[in-house]
């Protein structure tokens, strides 16, 4: 047997990421490192398995390495001269991608793919599933409607003028299982767009597509996902009606291997027809039922929509109440224990106990520099929520035990900017912008943007968070250190990442807190 036998026989044998902890997710992060090395080599033989190992990694939360492996896979036809299958391999590559986290860097090659595969007459079937991939990290990760509609258009439009025969036989994949899947996506644009009535007249010419007949047999997935997209179309309208009508004989209709398919939709979209009819408790139970049916790992867009939808839940209900306090409101009706329930599922090492402890250490030095009380509550409240951005990243890309790689990094220190974005949506603007800064530094070290000035409260909160990492067991590969060694490793040097009345703050309480 080769290496991609013996790696696919051994992820045949793991259900789901549940069965990854302890020993087990020792041996799994190391078998998956030595098929990296493997995958990634021009002078190895082909391997027939990766596509098979591609899907499995996906199905157990690890997309991001997936797309690893499509793409060094995609390199290897290239050098072999095998274009059909390098763009095939990318488009896979892309496609998953986008079910993970589509970094920075991942968007610029969506886009560059785009433009050479226009410039292409050979391979040129493939752009319309390129652009469905491009435009949809635009709309679901960059909430870019504008862009993302046009070029969902552009895929259609594209698509349109390919004969059926012509592309399944260069993509090898059917015509209208493409034009639909690019439909819906479009679709799920369209609606969380404010629309015009021009913007409405698309959205049911968008619709009619994806109940289009055709010769082919669409796939169940497909058509249930069209089916979703019109009871969503129909709750956003206020139809409430109409969207509990389709979504039961969704439910009804759905083989058992699909139900597990349709339910995040089917019970998000059932949650936004409940906050609609201000019916707050029944809305939000299922808007979390909706995030456990998608597994809570990010391995589908299901989870991403979820949570993109369940803020929208909670600010609907907060705008019927006529909520003046938010921050009271959406922790009376369960929002911070609701994020920081799939935070602690999917940052198995850090999650919300490490939350806990920064937010007490963070209020701890507060009360040693003698702030005010509003001031005291925001930095508790912060430190609470600093990391909630990991929600958007896959279980596997946090808690993964071998060295990281530059795209796990790139990964990683998206969750300021993403915390901040779902904070914001809440009408959270001081939280957002403490979460969006914890990882700046005063000397201008740290990320996203190299800020100096980054503010006493957002200071006390990103040094907590530093110390707590430092003296918590998380990765394996990382040693805890000792309180003392902390300390004397954020005095040393000119250039310090902290200002000496937040370190002198921090070692105080500490001190106190142990004495």
């Amino acid at each position: 047997m080769n290496m991609g036998e013996i790696f696919l026989e051994y992820l045949n044998t793991l259900n789901s990421p549940r069965d990854l902890v302890d020993s087990v997710l020792i041996g799994f992060a190391e078998r998956l490192s030595d098929y990296l090395d493997f995958i990634g080599r021009k002078n190895r033989d082909e391997d027939p398995n990766s596509y098979e190992i591609g899907r499995r990694l996906r199905v157990l939360g690890a997309p991001m390495e997936t797309y690893k492996i499509m793409k060094a896979d995609a390199y290897y036809y290239k050098y072999r001269g095998n274009e059909n299958m390098f763009w095939t391999r990318m488009y896979v590559a892309g496609a998953v991608a986008n079910l993970g986290y589509p970094t920075e860097s991942i968007q610029k090659e969506a886009g560059y793919f785009c433009e050479e595969l226009s410039k292409e007459k050979k391979n040129l079937p493939f752009l319309p599933l390129f652009l469905n991939n491009y435009a949809g990290i635009l709309h679901v990760y960059r909430e870019n409607y504008s862009d993302a509609n046009e070029i969902y258009q552009e895929a259609i439009s594209t698509l349109r003028k390919i004969s059926p025969d012509r592309f399944k036989s260069t993509v090898k994949r059917e015509y209208f299982w493409a034009l639909k899947l690019i439909s819906n996506n479009y679709t799920d644009s369209l609606l969380v767009t404010e629309r015009t009535i021009k913007d409405d007249e698309e959205l049911e010419r968008v619709l009619g597509i994806g109940e289009e007949k055709t010769e082919e047999t669409d796939s169940e997935n497909i058509r249930f996902l069209t089916l979703l997209n019109k009871a969503e179309a129909e709750a956003r309208r206020g139809e409430t009606e109409k969207a509990d009508e389709i979504l039961e004989g969704i439910i009804r209709d759905a083989s058992e291997t699909t139900r597990g398919f349709v339910e995040p939709g089917y019970h998000r979209i059932k949650a936004l027809i409940l906050a609609n009819r201000g019916n707050a408790e029944e809305s939000i139970k299922l808007m979390i039922r909706s995030l456990e049916d998608a597994g809570y790992y990010g391995t589908t867009l299901s989870e991403t929509l979820a949570m993109r939808d369940g803020l929208h839940v909670y600010n609907i209900l907060a705008s019927k109440k006529g909520v003046k306090d938010l921050h009271i409101f959406f922790k009376e009706k369960g929002l911070f224990e609701y994020l920081l329930k799939v935070l602690r599922i999917k940052d198995w090492y850090l999650g919300s106990e490490h939350t806990e402890s920064v937010k007490k250490t963070a209020v701890g030095i507060a009360e040693v520099l003698l702030l005010k009380q509003d001031e005291i509550k925001l930095i508790g409240t912060s430190a609470q929520l600093h990391d909630i951005g990991k929600c958007a990243i896959p279980w596997y890309s946090l808690n993964k035990i071998t060295p990281l790689d530059d795209l796990d990094w790139e990964i990683l220190k998206i969750h300021p900017a993403e915390g901040a974005r779902m904070l914001r949506k809440l009408g959270l603007e001081k939280e957002a912008e403490i979460t969006e800064d914890h990882h700046e530094r005063i000397d201008g070290s740290g990320y996203p943007e190299g800020k100096k000035d980054i503010g006493l409260s957002t200071e006390i909160v990103a040094i907590s968070d530093t110390y707590n990492a430092a003296i918590t067991p998380n990765r394996r590969y990382r040693i805890p250190k000792m309180p003392m060694d902390v300390f004397y490793e954020l005095k040393k040097g000119k250039e310090r990442k902290f200002s000496s009345s937040v370190i002198s703050a921090l070692e105080k309480y500490v001190q106190e807190e142990f004495s």
